[in-house]
């Protein structure tokens, strides 16, 4: 089958943000106090006074106890401003081989551009990211590779097949190779090419919408997918298979396609996506 299910991870590879951790400070209410009644004491009569002649006075030094504070300033130097890179970037129509040279310099980027389309990838990301956030798939022009393999999968009757579990490891050195990019770095690409997906963004019909807030909402998506348990029988009506179950096959089209990377590899890319999430959604 088409692989669908990977550009669902492309997503992570040029989005990440640093955690901010809040501190939240409690206090503990004093307990209230009590009020005693005290009896009136009986007036005693004074005793008779004696005159008392007083000494000569004696010339004293006094010390005083608290000797003088003194104060002393101390000039805490501001903290760095962050710098941002600022580059000269090209037209829309001619991001291609800009996109790929950042995306190569990364530290796990020759793995990445052996999976990455080489024409129209900002549009393609964009296009992608957009229908995600609807639960749904483009048809045409993702912004990685089709794998070369075919799904495994055995029959059982007539036009009734099987999938087997050994089509998941199609998925995991690809799913490996674009989680493992590292966020910071990606963070830094991101925001160099924040205006180009906004641009790309602006022609397909948004022009006044954030992009950021689109990735958050495809990757709550892929995040709160169902899940069935397999193993998942299939029909061919036609060239493609489908689901024989109509529950699994009334699922999004995102969804079925987690299907078809397995559970081992949703879940690694489920927990990959929950933390560039909270990255995207601190800024």
């Amino acid at each position: 089958m088409a692989n669908k299910s990977l550009a669902i991870i492309a997503a992570i590879a040029v989005i990440g943000l640093l955690f901010l951790v809040y501190l939240a400070a409690t206090f503990e209410t004093p307990e209230g106090t009590r009020t005693v009644a005290i009896e009136t004491p009986v007036p005693i009569a004074p005793a008779p006074v004696e005159r008392v002649i007083p000494p000569e006075p004696v010339a004293q030094t006094v010390i005083d106890p608290a000797p003088a504070v003194v104060q002393t300033l101390i000039e805490v130097p501001p903290e760095p401003a962050v710098i941002e890179e600022v580059v000269d970037l090209p037209t829309l129509n001619l991001s291609d081989a800009f996109v790929l040279t950042r995306l190569g310099a990364l530290e796990t980027g020759a793995r990445l551009l052996e999976l990455l389309s080489s024409e129209e990838l900002v549009r393609r990301f964009v296009v992608f990211v957009e229908n995600v956030s609807q639960g749904s798939l483009p048809q045409l022009e993702y912004p990685v590779r089709r794998l070369q393999q075919p799904m495994a999968v055995r029959e059982i009757d007539e036009n009734l097949y099987e999938m087997q579990s050994v089509s998941y490891q199609r998925y995991t050195p690809l799913i490996d190779a674009l989680t493992a990019v590292n966020p910071e770095q990606a963070l830094a690409i991101y925001r160099v090419l924040k205006p180009l997906f906004q641009e790309a963004f602006a022609e397909i019909g948004y022009p006044n919408r954030n992009f950021d807030e689109v990735v958050i909402r495809a990757i709550d998506n892929v995040l709160n997918a169902q899940t069935a348990e397999g193993p998942f029988q299939l029909v061919k009506p036609k060239v493609m298979y489908v689901y024989a179950d109509a529950g699994v096959e009334s699922m999004t089209p995102v969804e079925k396609q987690l299907l078809r990377m397995g559970p081992q590899n949703a879940e690694k890319l489920k927990a990959a996506l929950a933390q560039y999430r909270e990255h995207l959604a601190a800024r």
